[in-house]
């Protein structure tokens, strides 16, 4: 190899791992807003839940400091099918949204009625519960995100 060329190759490789580091840009608040009224729609109407109630529409931006916002969302329905148990709504709840989206369950504090999901490439966290029979409750919220 010529002495240019183990000078410039290394500058090269250099310029496309810094490229890769940089990914993609950050969602806005209300753009991860809508991938998790998205996410949490679809896992409850696939978990079949009917009578959806929701319980905070989200939409609107809630300061967390620096100049960055989150929004949340939640429903909370009745069980269309099954036995009711909360142990067997909430499995349902976190299987649905394991095949909807790319979600890890958080492992600390969770019950076999209460579960936490966090994505980091959509920037949301879930909560997946069944407070009672029959009854399954889904809330969430984005991370702390530029508004634009």
């Amino acid at each position: 190899m010529t002495l240019r060329l183990r000078l410039i190759v290394p500058i090269f490789l250099a310029a496309g791992l810094m490229l890769s580091a940089c990914g993609e840009p950050e969602p806005t608040a209300a753009e991860a807003g809508q991938v998790l009224k998205s996410h949490i729609d679809q896992t409850v109407k696939h978990a079949f839940g009917t009578d959806v109630e929701v319980t905070d529409p989200g939409g609107r931006d809630i300061p967390c400091g620096d100049g960055k916002f989150k929004r949340s969302y939640a429903l909370k329905a009745r069980e269309r099918v099954g036995s009711g148990d909360p142990e067997g709504i909430t499995l349902a709840l976190v299987g649905t949204l394991d095949a909807i989206a790319d979600y890890e369950l958080v492992k600390a504090g969770m019950t076999p009625t209460y579960q936490q999901a966090v994505s980091d490439k959509y920037h949301t966290r879930i909560v997946l519960s069944s407070p009672s029979k029959g009854r399954m409750e889904v809330r969430g919220e984005t991370d702390c995100l530029p508004l634009q």
